[in-house]
């Protein structure tokens, strides 16, 4: 009946950390046992997830990984061997340190032993049950049978417990992709149906900051040769300042520079603390500590297999960027640059529509035009208003 209640009460636990203290203290109060340990597979390593207050006398000695190996240790073999060990048979297969800290005690190094964790026969941990200050303690086989019926209930449990959590995180991510996916669509929109230049640049930093959860954003593009800071958040108007002030232009060439380095490789940089480390500019590090920017992910603008620019985007806590989050900005900074790329090729072609409607008015002005200082008035202002230049001259042959 005691078993029952246990394992009912361990299968209606979901949280993980909930069923690794059920089981340890439940597993402790069936046999009496001042301590008992749970490991569990961590890569190819087992490492302790949960124990009673029993354990803090052999802490030290006990916390190191137990590789899964027969005769390594006493864990990892149990583990290995899906078998459970008890009484004189652990003592060869406890660790060095382990069997010192327990005659350091005056305990018992054979009052002891260890089950595995098994779910669908695979295991997945060992549950290690200890009464080492009782000289001659030894489990009986009733109490052995009863741990190991516990510990496939509590295996289940655990397991079922990590299936529950996986589907939960794999929901919350699901929802946070469609979300994301749903802004990224929304601002597409958005970008798409601005054609000015500096509207576009606008929505391009303000909508990147807000996409990750940043703090503050801006941008380079490449102006002939060189990036130039062209926008920023308001958040990060000081620290671009400042920054065009030490760095105003950045030769393509410079991959020693966060920026270069970016557009060089047209690959995504990720930065932690861009107030510690990252960029090899000095006052750049300094600027980033005095604004608060620490978390840092920069990636390239890229329209037509052209780099055409780079986005920063930080945060004001120390934190490195997911691959999720760092995947979503690469998407997004793959509509702005086509969206940037159209309101220049827009512009270009408005100005180019502006200058040809003003040569043609230009040009009948001046074949109306019959007195010469006539003549000579309309070309000095008209072609110094055709270049926004604010001034122009004629010098004439004369001999």
């Amino acid at each position: 009946m005691a078993l029952q209640e246990v394992s009912k009460r361990v299968a209606a636990a979901h949280d993980t950390d909930e069923v690794l203290d059920l089981i340890v203290n439940e597993a402790a109060r069936l046999v009496g046992a001042p301590t008992v340990i749970i490991r569990l597979l961590d890569g190819d390593v087992l490492v302790i997830r949960a124990a009673t207050e029993g354990l803090s006398r052999f802490s030290e000695a006990v916390n190191r990984p137990s590789k899964v190996e027969e005769g390594a240790n006493l864990a990892g073999h149990v583990m290995a061997t899906k078998k459970p060990l008890f009484g004189e048979e652990v003592v060869p297969l406890h660790l060095p340190e382990i069997l010192r800290a327990i005659e350091k005690e005056g305990g018992d190094p054979a009052a002891g032993g260890v089950v595995p964790l098994l779910a669908n026969d695979q295991s997945i941990g060992t549950l290690a049950v200890a009464d080492t200050s009782h000289q001659g303690r030894r489990f009986t086989e009733d109490e052995i049978s009863l741990l190991t019926a516990f510990a496939d209930q509590a295996s289940l449990a655990l397991e079922k417990a990590r299936l529950l959590n996986e589907a939960e995180t794999e929901k919350e991510r699901t929802e946070t992709e469609r979300e994301r996916a749903d802004s990224l669509y929304q601002i597409s929109n958005q970008l798409a149906g601005a054609h000015d230049t500096d509207e576009v640049l606008d929505l391009i930093v303000n909508e990147a900051a807000r996409l990750v959860d940043g703090y503050a954003a801006f941008i380079r593009l490449l102006d002939g040769g060189v990036l130039v800071p062209s926008a920023a958040t308001e958040s990060a108007a000081g620290y671009l300042a400042g920054v065009a002030e030490v760095s105003p232009a950045l030769g393509v060439g410079q991959q020693d520079t966060i920026s270069g380095r970016v557009l060089a490789t047209q690959k995504p940089l990720v930065i932690e603390d861009a107030a510690t480390s990252g960029s090899t500019v000095p006052q750049n590090v300094a600027l980033a500590e005095k604004y608060g920017l620490h978390g840092l992910v920069s990636v390239p603008l890229i329209a037509n297999d052209r780099s055409v620019g780079v986005l920063h985007v930080f945060d004001n806590r120390i934190r490195p960027f997911t691959e999720d989050e760092v995947s979503l900005l690469t998407a997004f900074a793959d509509q702005a640059s086509l969206a940037l790329e159209k309101a220049r090729l827009l512009n270009e072609a408005e100005t180019e529509r502006e200058r040809s409607d003003s040569l043609y008015r230009v040009s009948n002005l001046l074949a109306g035009a019959h007195d010469t200082d006539e003549v000579m008035g309309l070309i000095v202002n008209e072609a110094a208003r055709l270049v926004g230049a604010t001034g122009a001259w004629i010098r004439l042959l004369e001999g």
